[in-house]
């Protein structure tokens, strides 16, 4: 998504309005017909983008898919396919997800995320920069259990 919005910036600037923003961010499934139609009339102007938004849509699918084998069959096909885009980012993407490819294929076997260990810390770290630093570790744990407790 990041590589995508860059690119959409070089070309229409920084105009957080832009309608096609909005539509190169949602779900494909989800567009209307006339959205899908106007946004793949767009998308044949700007190739780059073009390619960054399929991927995005490539990795989308791929969440969404049921099952560890065809997961990992889908995700080889990606990766092979990532080595011959044009965008030096999504090659240096295809790098990084060969290194974490065991750890992500654990996500279709167990469905489990560290996304509850992520939102702790991140308010872990709203608690600390609120109180510009707490001198007494205590009364930073007592602040950060209090925040957390929803």
């Amino acid at each position: 998504t990041h590589v995508l919005n860059r690119h959409r910036i070089d070309i229409t600037g920084d105009k957080r309005r832009n309608p096609v923003r909005k539509l190169l961010l949602r779900n494909r499934k989800k567009l209307k017909p006339y959205e899908r139609q106007a946004l793949d009339s767009w998308l044949k102007l700007h190739p780059h983008i073009k390619e960054a938004y399929e991927w995005k849509e490539h990795f989308h699918n791929l969440y969404r898919m049921k099952g560890h084998r065809r997961a990992e069959a889908r995700l080889e096909k990606l990766l092979i396919a990532m080595k011959f885009s044009i965008i030096p980012e999504i090659k240096r993407l295809q790098r990084t997800l060969e290194r974490w490819k065991d750890e992500i294929l654990n996500y279709f076997k167990c469905g489990l995320t560290n996304a509850m260990t992520e939102g702790f810390n991140r308010v872990a770290s709203l608690v600390k920069n609120r109180a510009f630093g707490y001198r007494n570790q205590n009364n930073y744990r007592l602040r950060f259990l209090s925040a957390c407790a929803f």
